[in-house]
C-alpha cells in the first residue's frame, strides 16, 4: 500500500491506514504515535493494533527470507543498489543475497 497514489483502496478507513502502515515502515514512530492516538475516532483499539502489527510484520517477513537465504529479484536488487549503497545495509547480509537469481 506504501507509495501507492493517494485514496482509501476501497477499504474502509483505507487511507488512515495507508498513512499509517507508511509511518511504521519508514519509523516514523512520532507520526505513528499521533495517528495512534488519532485512531480512536476511525477504528477500534484492536484494530489499530492489529493493523500496526501487520506493517511491522514486513520486517519479520524479510529476515526470514534473509534466514532461508532467499535472494533478492533481478528488479527489487537493481531498484535498490543506490540505497543499499548510501544506507551501508550490504554490511547486514551475505553479499550473495544481493546478487539476482
Amino acid at each position: 500500500m506504501t507509495g501507492t497514489d493517494a485514496g482509501d483502496g476501497n477499504v474502509a478507513h483505507g487511507a488512515y491506514l495507508a498513512e499509517l502502515a507508511e509511518a511504521v515502515a519508514r519509523w516514523r514512530w512520532d507520526d505513528v504515535a499521533t495517528l495512534r492516538a488519532a485512531g480512536g475516532e476511525r477504528v477500534s483499539a484492536a484494530q489499530l493494533r492489529d493493523a500496526i502489527l501487520v506493517a511491522a510484520g514486513f520486517n519479520g517477513i524479510t529476515r526470514v527470507a534473509d534466514a532461508i537465504g532467499i535472494r533478492l529479484d533481478a528488479h527489487t536488487e537493481q531498484a535498490s543498489t543506490a540505497l543499499r549503497a548510501e544506507t551501508g545495509i550490504d554490511s547486514f547480509a551475505p553479499a550473495r543475497k544481493w546478487a539476482a537469481v
